[in-house]
């Protein structure tokens, strides 16, 4: 391809959600989708990821492709630009906030999982036991696969002196709903909030600094980029804002019907490998 057709191709930043979108129900990238990804990213495509993953966990899945861009990691708390071997956009969330947050959560009744990063960049989870099934499979998933994040204690005290990523509670709809209700409309903070893809009847509710959410972070590395036109996928509610920001926006066959009804259009499911098939369609469009 010559330089013009390169040119062509990185005038438009593709975005990919990872877990329900580009993994597969097994958590896992099909062959075909790294193998279509790689050939797509070597003849110039600017292809990337944003994820509710830690930059550990995601890394495990993606091994053998060839991401040069930045990367979206805790639904954007972090960016990491993997050229440089640096972050380069941390939105942590104060120690006295997540000291509120983990009080508030801790009255309800709920158990908090709370990510943070010591002053060795090292990220530690700490958790106070297992209480649920999507708690089960999430954590014993990763201890069993030999995840040395996890810090089984009896009080956050020590997750307090370290940076905070975010507050995490997991249980059913109805346990979660009064957190969410304190908190989401707090003006510094933001909160992610979604059914369990992995563990239907469980959901997802994430606390985080107001900045660390998709929107703001695809904009960011658009801008870096100086990419012209801006291209999402994703299938669960935290892709939603990442939605807003994209000049097109598609949603997997298997999406939540609020992902679907926000997209401008459906394409195969993660499990027909949707995202890299659309992807390989559009070379005929943008080769010289």
């Amino acid at each position: 391809m010559d330089k013009a057709g390169a040119a062509d191709m990185s005038a438009t930043l593709y975005v990919s959600d990872l877990d329900g979108t580009l993994l597969n129900e097994h958590q896992q990238i099909s062959d075909e989708t790294r193998d279509i990804l790689n050939q797509l990213i070597s003849q110039g495509m600017w292809i990337t990821f944003a994820t509710a993953r830690s930059q550990d966990s995601a890394a495990r899945l993606l091994q053998g492709i060839h991401f040069h861009l930045p990367m979206i990691f805790f639904n954007g708390v972090f960016i990491y630009d993997p050229a440089g071997g640096r972050l380069i956009q941390s939105n942590l969330l104060g120690a006295e906030t997540a000291a509120q947050i983990i009080a508030s959560c801790e009255s309800d009744g709920l158990h908090p999982l709370v990510y943070t990063m010591d002053s060795a960049g090292s990220s530690h989870v700490y958790y106070k036991g297992i209480f649920n099934p999507s708690e089960d499979r999430y954590i014993s998933d990763r201890l069993s696969a030999g995840d040395s994040r996890f810090r089984l204690v009896d009080h956050y005290r020590d997750a307090l002196k370290e940076s905070i990523v975010n507050v995490i509670t997991v249980g059913a709809q109805e346990q979660l709903d009064p957190a969410y209700m304190a908190f989401h409309q707090h003006p510094e903070l933001i909160c992610h909030y979604g059914p369990d893809i992995y563990a239907p009847g469980y959901h997802w509710l994430e606390i985080a600094n107001s900045r660390a959410n998709k929107r703001e972070a695809v904009e960011f590395v658009k801008r870096r980029l100086k990419a012209e036109r801006l291209v999402c996928f994703g299938d669960n509610l935290n892709d939603l804002p990442m939605f807003e920001a994209a000049d097109e926006k598609y949603a997997v066959a298997n999406a939540h019907e609020l992902v679907k009804a926000a997209a401008t259009g459906m394409i195969l499911s993660n499990m027909e490998h949707g995202v890299a098939v659309y992807l390989n369609s559009l070379q005929h469009m943008i080769r010289p």
